[in-house]
């Protein structure tokens, strides 16, 4: 008699997760479920008047037309894989969402899980053990797939490629599916995954919209398997066609998917961003700020940025015409904030472009590609001071990263500033008050309503 076979990766995680209950979490994954919840919904508040969003918002529409979910910083409604695609986009469109995880873990998981909060009549608990499976699937993914820095250096945007399944988790998690069919659901959002880095030659939209769409995809796929469409159980791991072989062969590690399951929670390997860019540009952006104090940005000589060929392919623009360049250019990342001092969304939007000081540090910027970064490693920084005098800088942490988190009180500020000037400070305020205390909540979808702007008149 032949030994049953031994449950595929996807069944796995699938068995763990559809599982779990919210009891099972440590406190500090619950703390950090709640914080990304607010970073998220309050980067998508903002992001949701971009023309990327309206592009998203005209095409969604025009496709399936209205629905009953909300969308966060709007008043427009759509169906829920819809909401979810543009909710997700909003949450991506300033590149102030957060890092880690499968690249931005939040952009992907929470519009999914919020989608189908009113469908599922789910508790704040419910939202928060959907949320935190989400992140840890779409982190697991990655993992196997070699983790970050090899996945995306052969051309996949890991946002987008795993991202839909962690999105199909918090989905699934949230429709109470079983084994069986939360393995559907992962199958499912496999079949149709991608995104890829092409968007950097010329600061294409699409790069916003990666996000969204493996949130889309992620729910679409949980209401199929609900529905009875069955997907390939052995998603990641069949020789042909599977993920891991098709998408990253030779580096992958398929096992680390499922390494250290329902002890390691991997929503703890995200962080939360204090800059509104890249956050790889993140370490040498803190360097600047200790090395070139405010105000002192004329003493500087050269900024010189020891990386690798990667570091070089991805940061080096130097003509910046987009929100996007700028936030995905070294040069002008360092220039505004050794100018100015900080590198918040007032020193992208507007651009700076035309700045004379910020044109001169740009053009004695360079990026060398001198160093072997391995896959928790960042650039550093040189400065050459007018004096001759020079100094290196190697940030290994930089600051938002898990191991060195931004305050609770800083996170509320972020949040504050981004909800207040579409919400208004009293309703963004309960907005925030209510994800503080999220596991106590009845009812999830009339929180996130907080989330929209009360109409006008």
């Amino acid at each position: 008699m032949r030994a049953p076979a031994a449950p595929s990766l996807s069944e796995q995680l699938a068995a763990f997760w559809a599982r779990a209950r919210y009891d099972d979490l440590p406190p500090d994954v619950v703390r950090a479920a709640k914080r990304f919840v607010l970073d998220t919904v309050a980067a998508g508040v903002a992001g949701a008047r971009t023309d990327v969003v309206h592009a998203v918002l005209h095409a969604a529409r025009a496709a399936s037309g209205a629905g009953g979910v909300m969308l966060w910083g709007r008043r427009e409604t759509l169906a829920p894989a819809a909401a979810a695609m543009v909710n997700g986009t909003a949450a991506h469109a300033l590149e102030l969402d957060d890092f880690g995880g499968c690249g931005h873990s939040g952009a992907v998981v929470i519009p999914a899980a919020a989608a189908l909060a009113t469908r599922a009549r789910c508790s704040g608990r419910d939202f928060i053990l959907a949320v935190v499976a989400g992140y840890d699937v779409a982190s697991r993914v990655l993992d196997g797939s070699g983790g970050y820095r090899p996945h995306n250096e052969r051309g996949w945007h890991s946002t987008g490629t795993c991202g839909s399944f962690g999105a199909a988790a918090a989905a699934a998690k949230l429709l109470g599916a079983s084994e069986r069919a939360f393995t559907h659901a992962l199958g499912i959002a496999g079949t149709f995954t991608g995104g890829t880095w092409a968007f950097l030659d010329d600061g294409a939209m699409v790069k916003r919209f990666h996000p969204g769409k493996a949130a889309e995809t992620g729910v679409g796929a949980a209401l199929l398997a609900e529905a009875g469409l069955s997907g390939p159980a052995h998603i990641l791991d069949a020789r042909w066609g599977g993920f891991y072989p098709t998408y990253a062969p030779d580096v992958s590690t398929p096992q680390a998917a499922v390494f250290d399951l329902g002890r390691a929670f991997h929503i703890l390997r995200s962080g939360i961003k204090p800059y509104a860019c890249c956050r790889t540009i993140h370490s040498c952006l803190d360097a600047v700020l200790e090395l070139v104090p405010a105000g002192t940005s004329h003493d500087v000589a050269r900024m010189i940025v020891h990386g690798n060929a990667q570091t070089q392919l991805q940061f080096s623009r130097t003509e910046v015409r987009s929100l996007l360049q700028a936030q995905f250019s070294m040069p002008y990342c360092l220039a505004v904030a050794a100018e100015s001092g900080r590198a918040t969304l007032d020193q992208f939007e507007p651009l700076r472009t035309a700045d004379a000081e910020v044109q001169r540090l740009m053009a004695v910027t360079e990026i060398r590609a001198d160093r072997v970064l391995g896959a928790k490693d960042y650039p550093s920084l040189e400065v050459v001071y007018r004096d001759g005098t020079r100094r290196l800088l190697d940030v290994p942490l930089a600051k938002g990263a898990p191991e060195v988190p931004i305050s609770d009180d800083e996170l509320r500020q972020k949040a504050m500033d981004l909800l207040g000037p579409v919400l208004g400070a009293e309703r963004a305020d309960a907005l925030v008050a209510g994800i503080a205390a999220l596991e106590r909540g009845a009812d999830t979808a009339s929180l996130l309503r907080l989330a929209v702007p009360e109409a006008s008149g």
